[in-house]
């Protein structure tokens, strides 16, 4: 039995002895393999799950070994499998064919079982070694693009309205000026503060997520009040922009989440809502129960909509893109990542549907009872 992902060695050989022989040894040092007396089945075998080193005979009738191996090298999905030629000992330019072809090594018939296992053992650890540093790799290239959007993030979205902030409060302290006209100063500071207090609050939330210090504590809550809760805080933004909100999740209902996770997520899909509507807009927030028994929560809204293109690049957690809202709200591109992550640490999907200048509906779904969590 080969387990998903473990190494392997496909064997292939139109002679059933030199097959046994090959996989005796393998079986013994306890490498797994797979045996075919045929060229155009080891192909089928390497495109249906790739192996991690292939032993191929270079004279086979019907296809030899030289073509298998263009062929394997030729398709993506094979394209870096090494490839030991197996040869007789007076097939020399046999095998510097078979070394022009992509192959990496050779052994020779008859077959010696130290030097078989030494070759076999030698290219697995260069495959697992090439697999650990392309990790390592991915790794750091996520690393760098988290640092990025972070250093991003700080210079422009923080910067900004600290500045503007800072310019308010001086302009408030050191002229003199009417009480209206201070109230409007500092009901802009107010403003431009409650911004970037809402980004810090995303931005800790999403650095302490890329770094796995979120504790994730699932318990029955009632979602109603959640909703309520975030509604209620975002009251200064929606009324401002006179907008209409029709919540129908007024009864009690209960699920199985992680209460400060679905906070954020709802206080992210409803402040979206209403930075993009235009003035005067509805936003609806409902519910219905899905067929696996799962609560699916949506929040509506009738505003400017997103492209598809550019809510591939706000679902990109390595991309820092954002777009402003109909008043010009700065957005930050941070909000919907976090219900992403915070969504899938529930085991439920996220769904979007999006049409510029009609609007959008973003859906979630998330357990109704402990029976129904993913364990």
């Amino acid at each position: 039995m080969i387990e998903n992902n473990s190494q392997w060695v496909l064997v292939v050989d139109d002679n059933e002895r030199n097959l046994m022989v090959l996989q005796n040894i393998l079986e013994k040092a306890s490498i797994p393999c797979k045996t075919t007396l045929s060229g155009q089945e080891a192909l089928l075998l390497a495109m249906q799950a790739p192996p991690s080193l292939v032993l191929l005979d270079i004279m086979m009738p019907e296809m030899d070994g030289i073509t298998v191996c263009r062929k394997l090298k030729e398709t993506k999905l094979t394209h870096d499998i090494p490839i030991i030629f197996i040869s007789a000992l007076t097939s020399k330019e046999d095998v510097l064919q078979g070394f022009e072809a992509g192959g990496v090594d050779y052994i020779t018939k008859p077959f010696h079982k130290e030097e078989v296992l030494a070759r076999v053992k030698a290219h697995l650890t260069i495959v697992s070694q090439k697999r650990e540093l392309q990790e390592i790799n991915q790794k750091l290239s996520e690393a760098l693009a988290t640092k990025n959007r972070l250093f991003s993030i700080i210079s422009h979205d923080l910067m900004g309205p600290i500045v503007n902030i800072n310019n308010v409060l001086n302009i408030a302290v050191n002229q003199p000026m009417e009480q209206e006209t201070l109230i409007d100063f500092l009901k802009d500071a107010l403003t431009a503060n409650t911004s970037t207090l809402e980004l810090l609050r995303n931005l800790l939330a999403w650095a302490k997520n890329q770094r796995n210090e979120i504790n994730f504590n699932p318990h029955n809550i009632d979602v109603s009040i959640i909703i309520n809760d975030n509604i209620k805080l975002l009251k200064g933004f929606w009324t401002e922009k006179k907008l209409h909100i029709v919540n129908h999740v007024k009864d009690p209902i209960i699920c199985f989440a992680d209460e400060n996770m679905l906070t954020i997520i709802f206080r992210n899909l409803i402040s979206n809502a209403i930075k993009y509507s235009y003035e005067g807009g509805k936003i609806e927030i409902f519910y219905s129960e899905t067929k696996n028994e799962k609560i699916k929560f949506c929040v509506k809204d009738e505003g400017m909509g997103i492209s598809s293109e550019n809510l591939q690049k706000i679902l990109n957690r390595f991309e820092h893109f954002s777009t402003p809202g109909t008043n010009y709200e700065k957005g930050h591109g941070l909000g919907l990542t976090l219900v992403q992550d915070f969504v899938n640490a529930h085991k439920g999907t996220l769904e979007i549907e999006s049409e510029p200048g009609k609007g959008s509906l973003f859906c979630f779904s998330i357990p109704q009872n402990l029976s129904d969590f993913p364990h």
